[in-house]
């Protein structure tokens, strides 16, 4: 099977797609959101009604059924005012407003910012990033700029990872500023998670030298602080993954053979961002791992290689693995290589328990897709 040059580079990115769109047009300028003003301590970490719960990993507990309402119009000051009323529900149909705020907006956000419960803080963020997942047309940047340096941990997460379809290169320095200096290693791991994107879009040349360089620093300075959590630099080296540096993949093989358990499962997810084929062999052989979790990594990180090759193996493993993550790693892995080897067995596995048979479904779909555009692009190829 012919792999388009871009469709391996989009490999190197995590499970879901992490290369959206190029850049977006028309962002405000950073403006006063670098110039932070400390906030009081709030420990605060749960409120009464109206509230979705998040966990201290920025995680939401619960969601709200507010997407179901009709769309209004109100100003950004409206807005703010709404939010800042915490007796009542986050206006969720009202929040576009804040999107691609004005230097106006963005300072009203920074001046009452430090006046809203941890919980409430939390809420708007992950609302604001369900609503961007859903239309790409919203731009919440700024809001979540404003929230990098909240003395609350999940909410810095939050903001964090709302940061995770930004290219512009004073956000990335930013966000390794986050990875160098943020006192939780939960936000540090976050910061080096989204670096991660930009990694790909080095790949991809949209990144100046200068600015890759700085990048790749930042993170490798992560991976080889023997003094920094492990969880850190297990993601650091993941987010390194998808450079074509040799250094990087000299990297990748020394956690591979010698490093601690999560930096081990780190190099296995970052072989397949690596997108090198040479790692198949190694993939394939913890494809018999004792642990369930290494087994799934290697699944994935093998459908990322997009290699024929590895269609076999991966067959046996969607089929017959004993656990249900594995499993379905698996089947994800067929979806991504595509080919009519993966999509014989994808749809052999239609037949199988409904769970199993469901994600087949949503993988077959995925590779007829993958067909599809690989075929325009050998017909473009022709007529050139």
């Amino acid at each position: 099977m012919k792999v388009s040059h871009q469709r391996m580079l989009c490999a190197r990115c995590c499970s879901v797609s992490l290369v959206r769109s190029a850049s977006r047009s028309g962002r405000s300028h950073l403006g006063g959101l670098l110039d932070w003003s400390p906030m009081p301590d709030d420990d605060e970490q749960t409120r009464g009604d109206g509230a979705g719960g998040f966990d201290d990993n920025g995680e939401l507990d619960r969601l709200d059924d507010e997407d179901d309402r009709e769309g209004t119009t109100a100003t950004p000051d409206e807005v703010i005012a709404l939010i800042l009323d915490e007796s009542q529900a986050i206006p969720f149909h009202d929040l576009p407003a804040l999107s691609s705020a004005d230097n106006e907006t963005a300072g009203n956000l920074l001046s009452m910012w430090p006046r809203i419960s941890a919980a409430r803080r939390r809420e708007v963020l992950a609302t604001l990033q369900r609503q961007a997942e859903d239309d790409s047309a919203l731009d919440y940047d700024r809001v979540h700029l404003t929230a990098l340096q909240d003395p609350d941990t999940a909410t810095r997460i939050l903001a964090v990872r709302g940061l995770w379809e930004q290219e512009r290169e004073d956000v990335m320095r930013l966000l390794v500023t986050t990875l160098r200096s943020d006192v939780e290693a939960s936000v540090r791991a976050e910061a080096a998670t989204i670096l991660g994107q930009y990694v790909v879009s080095m790949e991809f040349g949209m990144l100046p030298e200068d600015a890759s360089e700085f990048l790749c620093e930042a993170l490798r300075d992560s991976v080889e602080d023997g003094g920094e959590e492990d969880e850190v630099r297990a993601r650091s080296l993941e987010a390194l993954g998808a450079a074509s540096d040799e250094w990087v993949a000299e990297m990748i093989a020394e956690h591979y053979e010698s490093g601690t358990a999560r930096l081990r499962l780190a190099s296995i997810r970052a072989m397949g961002r690596n997108a090198s084929d040479d790692w198949l062999p190694i993939l394939i052989y913890n494809f018999d791992d004792d642990d369930s979790e290494t087994r799934a990594a290697a699944a994935i990180a093998a459908g990322q290689l997009l290699l024929d090759t590895a269609v076999e193996p991966l067959a046996l493993l969607a089929e017959g693995d004993d656990d249900d993550e594995v499993q379905l790693a698996a089947v994800h892995a067929l979806g991504e290589i595509a080919g009519e080897a993966a999509e014989a067995v994808l749809t052999r596995l239609l037949n199988a328990e409904p769970w199993l048979a469901d994600a087949a479904r949503h993988a077959l779909a995925e590779a007829r897709l993958i067909a599809l555009d690989d075929a325009e692009d050998d017909d473009e190829d022709e007529r050139e």
